[in-house]
């Protein structure tokens, strides 16, 4: 058994695909890490860009603000920066296609109105996780 080790803006072809690792640390997760597929312009964001509810299998509406919402409420951001960050390397990707891992899949007719949700509006931590109040612990 072996492993393969990439690191941020690394390539691993595979044949007819050349994958793009992007690394995203603290956007989620501190080890995320996220893929843009060359040939075809995919992109592979993790948690960035889910949207609620059941949709079309690509969306053509604008669900940012359920996003939002959504990332509000589930207190999944801690912090804007890093997210800030990496969705400004993602928009210069240029993705044809994008493939969240919840919800619906978004096309480059409407990436720009969910980068341009989190890059003008809060939806980090707020205090609440799923809706509970968090108290600080002393």
């Amino acid at each position: 058994m072996f492993g393969i080790i990439v690191w941020d803006n690394e390539t691993l072809k595979t044949g007819k695909r050349i994958l793009r690792f992007v690394m995203t640390p603290h956007v989620h997760h501190w080890d995320s890490m996220m893929i843009f597929e060359n040939t075809t312009k995919s992109l592979f964001p993790s948690d960035l860009f889910m949207q609620p509810g059941i949709n079309k299998p690509v969306v053509s509406d604008d669900l940012s603000e359920q996003m939002l919402a959504l990332y509000r409420a589930s207190g999944i951001f801690a912090s804007e920066e890093p997210v800030l960050n990496t969705v400004k390397r993602l928009i210069k990707l240029s993705p044809s296609m994008v493939y969240p891992m919840h919800g619906s899949c978004i096309d480059s007719s409407t990436f720009s109105m969910y980068t341009e949700a989190v890059l003008k509006n809060d939806f980090s931590y707020i205090g609440t996780l799923l809706g509970q109040k968090v108290e600080a612990v002393s």
